[in-house]
């Protein structure tokens, strides 16, 4: 059995169901035990999270919630995370694994190579949310379950020089976590993200754009309902910076989807404008077939496995480090102090 302790930076949603599913695994059982400390700077997460009472800590700084911890998840706003890299890197204990769930992947790849040491292990972690909880937007705490990823996916992306025990440790705990997991390049991770979580970020603040700009949005403004209110929801939940910081670090992809976008709409625009019914019906069928194909199979979680992974269903976390700074410091051979971190 292991005994780990967390570290969770930005305590939203995703965050706090991580904790609840941790919590619900040791009640039931579960052979490891964690210990759980938190940060976030934002009041309206912290409060909520400390109420469900399942952070052990939270600390007022990130590199205090980090210090002695095994395992980092990484879920801050974006615009915090290159601040946050440099925070933590001189704090993070030999034989971390660093868990980062941002968007896009290979900005943090790139502040974990500056900040962390050889013995600190980075790795994406993208928790795909079971999909029940697919329409509901809110990122509260309060808002947290502990089957918020059960059965669905949780993608790990691991830089290409990451050491095979720190990603069996990543992919162990995201079985504990409930999901399934598989893997993907960085690279490759961002381009798919692009169509699914930037192209909706960046439609949200054109729609409100449009919107804006029109000269009937004095009174238009009064007649917004949910509709509405869904699809510029970024604007709530996510700050300018953050948006400005993400879009531009990942320009070179989001502008193809960007171009293909653009097509679409003016070949739409083009059926539009000679009032031609079947050929708009003829694109509204072919999109709503595919999309109920979609919708289906992503509630069934209907996939075609590609894991290259065959890692034992609750496989030790502490073997999956063995001969690693975290076995050494579970199971004695040599004191921490003894291994000078090494940055790159």
């Amino acid at each position: 059995m292991a005994e780990l302790k967390v570290a969770i930076l930005g305590l939203d949603r995703m965050s706090m169901s991580i904790g609840l599913r941790l919590h619900s695994y040791m009640q039931k059982g579960g052979k490891h035990r964690f210990s759980l400390r938190g940060y976030d700077s934002r009041e309206d997460f912290e409060k909520p999270a400390r109420k469900l009472k399942v952070l052990d800590k939270v600390a007022r700084k990130p590199q205090d919630a980090v210090a002695g911890a095994d395992i980092v998840i990484m879920n801050l706003p974006y615009e915090d995370l290159g601040t946050a890299y440099e925070l933590v890197g001189s704090t993070l204990q030999d034989g971390a694994v660093l868990l980062d769930t941002a968007v896009i992947k290979l900005p943090s790849q790139r502040w974990a190579a500056d900040f962390l040491g050889i013995e600190q292990h980075w790795v994406g972690f993208t928790p795909i949310v079971a999909a029940r909880y697919m329409l509901e937007t809110s990122l509260s705490p309060s808002a947290a379950s502990d089957d918020y990823f059960h059965e669905n996916t949780i993608y790990l992306t691991p830089a290409v020089d990451c050491i095979k025990e720190a990603v069996d440790l990543a992919y162990n705990f995201a079985l504990i976590l409930g999901g399934k997991p598989a893997f993907l390049d960085p690279a490759e991770h961002d381009s798919l993200a692009t169509l699914t979580e930037e192209i909706p970020q960046l439609l949200s603040v054109v729609a409100y754009r449009a919107a804006m700009a029109h000269n009937a949005w004095g009174d238009a403004q009064r007649l917004t309902n949910a509709p509405f209110a869904v699809q510029t929801r970024y604007l709530l939940t996510h700050h300018p910076d953050a948006l400005r910081d993400e879009w531009l670090a990942n320009s070179e992809q989001l502008l193809r989807a960007i171009d293909s976008l653009q097509a679409i709409l003016s070949e739409l625009r083009e059926r539009l404008s000679k009032q031609d019914v079947s050929a708009i019906e003829a694109f509204l069928i072919a999109t709503s077939d595919d999309y109920q194909t979609w919708i289906n199979r992503r509630h069934k979680s209907d996939w075609e496995q590609t894991d290259a992974a065959n890692v034992p269903l609750e496989q030790s976390l502490a073997s999956s480090l063995l001969g690693g700074a975290i076995t050494r410091r579970l199971f004695g051979g040599g004191s921490d102090e003894s291994h000078a971190r090494s940055k790159r």
